[in-house]
C-alpha cells in the first residue's frame, strides 16, 4: 500500500446511501452495472461522472447513446429542467445553458464510436493520456455488448473483453465502470435482478456487481449481487433505493 498509495483508492460518488451499503468504486478495479434496456444504467453512470465531488477525471465511452441523446440528458440533470425544455434551449444556442453544461462536463472526455474494438478503446485512452498528462481516474464503458468482438458473441467473448478491461484497470489505476444487459426474463425492468440474471454470465472478473430495477414510479433499486470488499446478496435482495425523476435526469439517495 505504501508503494502504490492511490491503488484501491475509493472514488467519490454523489449518493450517500452507496457508502452505507458498501458500494465503492475503487481505482484499479472493475465494476459491472446491469439492468434492462431503458432502466437507467446510462443515467446513473453519467450522474456519477457529472455530479461527484471532487470532480473525477473521466473517459466516457458512449457506444450506446448518441451525442444529442446523452448531451440533452446530462444538461437536464445539470439544470434540473425537463429534457424537452433543455433540448430547445440547446438548439436555440442559449448561452447560459451551454456555459453551465460546459462547466459541468469539462472534466469528462467523451468517446462516441458506436462499435469500438479493444484496440480502439486503447487508442482513445492513450490519446486522453497524451492530452491530459495522466490517465483518467474513471473509465465508463457504455455498454459491454457494443464492444466489437469480431463477429462473435457469447460468454467466452464477453469474458475475454472483461479480462482485458481488468488488465486496463491494473495498467491505468482507473476504475472501469462497465454497463451491461440482463437476460430476457428480467427485461421488463420491474423485477430485482440476481447475479444469475446477467447476460452471458460475466460476473467472474469484476470486484463489484450491481443490478438495477424500477421499484416504483420515481424509485430506482440498486442491488449489490457481488462485492469482494463488502456485503452482498446474490439473489438481488440487498441494496439501496434512490429517488429518480427521469424527465429531468435527477437522482438522489
Amino acid at each position: 500500500m505504501k508503494s502504490s498509495p492511490n491503488e484501491g483508492l475509493a472514488l467519490p460518488n454523489p449518493f450517500k446511501g452507496f457508502d452505507r451499503y458498501g458500494i465503492t468504486q475503487r481505482r484499479g478495479q472493475v465494476s459491472l452495472w446491469a439492468a434492462a434496456s431503458g432502466c437507467g444504467k446510462s443515467a446513473l453512470a453519467t450522474h456519477i461522472a457529472v455530479h461527484s465531488y471532487p470532480k473525477i477525471p473521466t473517459l466516457y465511452c458512449s457506444a450506446d447513446s448518441d451525442k444529442v441523446t446523452l448531451g440533452v440528458r446530462v444538461a437536464a440533470g445539470v439544470l434540473n429542467k425537463p429534457v424537452s425544455r433543455v433540448e430547445d434551449l440547446l438548439r436555440n444556442s442559449d448561452s447560459d445553458t451551454w456555459k453551465k453544461l460546459q462547466d459541468s462536463t469539462n472534466h469528462i472526455w467523451f468517446y462516441w464510436d458506436a462499435s469500438p474494438s479493444l484496440e480502439d478503446i486503447e487508442a482513445e485512452i492513450e490519446a486522453y493520456a497524451y492530452s491530459n498528462g495522466a490517465w483518467p481516474h474513471l473509465i465508463v464503458v457504455d455498454n459491454l455488448i457494443n464492444v466489437d468482438t469480431e463477429g462473435e458473441a457469447g460468454h467466452a467473448q464477453k469474458d475475454s473483453v472483461m479480462h482485458w478491461l481488468q488488465q486496463l484497470a491494473n495498467l491505468t489505476n482507473a476504475h472501469v465502470m462497465v454497463l451491461h444487459h440482463v437476460t430476457g426474463q428480467y427485461e421488463d425492468g420491474n423485477t430485482p435482478v440476481p447475479k444469475s440474471g446477467l447476460l452471458d454470465k460475466v460476473a467472474k472478473r469484476p470486484r463489484l456487481v450491481c443490478t438495477l430495477y424500477r421499484v416504483s414510479e420515481g424509485l430506482l433499486g440498486v442491488r449489490v449481487v457481488k462485492n469482494s470488499s463488502g456485503p452482498m446478496a446474490a439473489d438481488g435482495s440487498f441494496g439501496p433505493d434512490i429517488a429518480v425523476m427521469m424527465e429531468r435526469m435527477w437522482m438522489e439517495g
